[in-house]
């Protein structure tokens, strides 16, 4: 890698920190870095992960990261991708220069103009390397950048599971050194794909509004929605998190809730004295604007010794956004976060107590946006209120995911006009006595 690009990469790093008000590097942490990739996809739509964002601040890379990502970095600095920037910064070092020619001697003016000439037969190298667009001198052919990737998908089955879907991607024009095709946020639902090919199946295992990305060497290049939807809710466990159990219908509990037993569990593989999820899923258009809705369910958690903390997350997701809303046992503030939006809540800056409660009790819950100003209530009282700015738009998936034993009834979507899109009381569930 090029000095100069070595310390125009740091001086973008400086600005970067600076806009984020994040200014001592050196004692960054996990949250800080996840919310430094927030505030970068916020500036350019572009997603970088955490662990590249770690290698890009940390200096542990050989060669430039992927173009990109340099545009991501640069725009956010300075509102110019990586080339124009570049491209204006030598600009502005050669004017530095050739105006102090006046003070130097002779011999220095032969010496620098030495210098000068080297630089200028170097720049059409470094700016190829990069993926440079722009034709250095008279009759130089041109190397066009890629900015667009062919990236697109078929579902085979609709609301049923599991699904395979066929992705069909492009990537004959990206240099990078392995690609990668990623279903969701799940890094252990990565494929390795390859150059020649332009096909790969997956499967899905469980329902959700996914974003599946194509990935060159570990930078996002290209995402796009996948809307695996399922007819009815969806129950399954994780341990560890890359392996997905599911429970068809028979063997829910026979009850006028929604869960599922230790024993049924156990039959399936999941240790409940282990450390395990316990997700509940129900995917499908709901025809609800998530900046303007009125959510409401109830929930409690049965008591297991491995479990200090229990805590149930719920999750609406949106074509363009979502609500995470943690709430957990009294005691466990700390652990808390809320993400609404564009809008971050963590328990280890921010008092989140309010969003605990007795969990081994039957609790309400109720989200109320208007015009992306939010309420939430447990138990009839608010416990936050906020705002964000970018639209979640159009619901498209509701989720609860639990740290141990979860239940869930009552639910109920609405939409701005109060008008009920969805509910379900579990009466269908509860074994019939005669």
């Amino acid at each position: 890698m090029e000095p100069f690009d070595s310390t125009l990469l740091e001086k973008v790093k400086k600005k970067i920190a600076t806009e984020a008000n994040l200014v001592e590097t050196k004692a960054w942490s996990q949250k800080d870095f996840e919310f430094l990739s927030f505030f970068i996809e916020e500036k350019t739509g572009c997603r970088l992960s955490v662990s590249t964002l770690k290698r890009i601040w940390s200096n542990d890379y050989q060669r430039l990261p992927h173009i990109s990502t340099l545009d991501a970095l640069s725009t956010v600095a300075f509102d110019k991708n990586w080339q124009h920037l570049k491209s204006a910064s030598i600009t502005n070092l050669n004017a530095k220069k050739a105006g102090s020619f006046k003070k130097i001697s002779v011999g220095q003016k032969k010496s620098y103009r030495k210098i000068a000439i080297g630089l200028l037969l170097v720049i059409p190298t470094v700016l190829i390397l990069i993926g440079g667009a722009t034709a250095i001198q008279k009759g130089q052919s041109k190397k066009t950048e890629v900015t667009e990737v062919s990236f697109g998908h078929t579902k085979t089955l609709e609301n049923q599971l599991p699904n395979t879907v066929v992705f069909q991607y492009d990537i004959e024009a990206i240099d990078a050194d392995r690609f990668f095709l990623q279903q969701s946020w799940d890094r252990s639902r990565r494929v390795e794909i390859f150059k020649g090919a332009r096909e790969r199946t997956d499967i899905y295992y469980v329902p959700g509004y996914f974003t599946a990305k194509l990935i060159a060497d570990e930078e996002v290049i290209k995402e796009m929605p996948v809307h695996i939807t399922y007819k009815n809710w969806f129950i399954a466990a994780r341990q560890p998190m890359s392996n997905i159990v599911t429970f068809d219908k028979d063997l829910w509990l026979r009850k006028d809730y929604l869960g599922i037993d230790a024993e049924t569990l156990g039959s399936k593989g999941i240790d409940v004295n282990r450390n395990f999820q316990l997700a509940y899923y129900h995917v499908k258009h709901f025809g609800v604007d998530g900046d303007n809705l009125t959510y409401q369910a109830s929930f409690k958690m049965d008591s297991l010794e491995n479990v200090d903390c229990p805590i149930m997350n719920i999750h609406l997701q949106g074509t363009n956004g979502y609500y995470w809303i943690m709430i957990g046992n009294k005691g466990c503030g700390s652990e808390l976060s809320q993400r609404i939006g564009d809008k971050f809540h963590d328990g280890k800056t921010q008092d989140l107590t309010k969003l605990t409660t007795n969990m081994y009790q039957w609790n309400e819950f109720e989200i109320r946006t208007v015009d992306k100003n939010v309420h939430i209530a447990v138990n009839g009282s608010e416990v936050l209120s906020t705002s964000y700015k970018t639209p979640i738009d159009e619901i498209m998936e509701i989720s609860y995911f639990f740290n141990g034993m979860g239940l869930i009834d009552n639910v109920e979507l609405r939409d701005g006009q109060e008008e009920i899109k969805f509910s379900d009381e579990f009466q269908e569930y509860r074994e019939h006595v005669p």
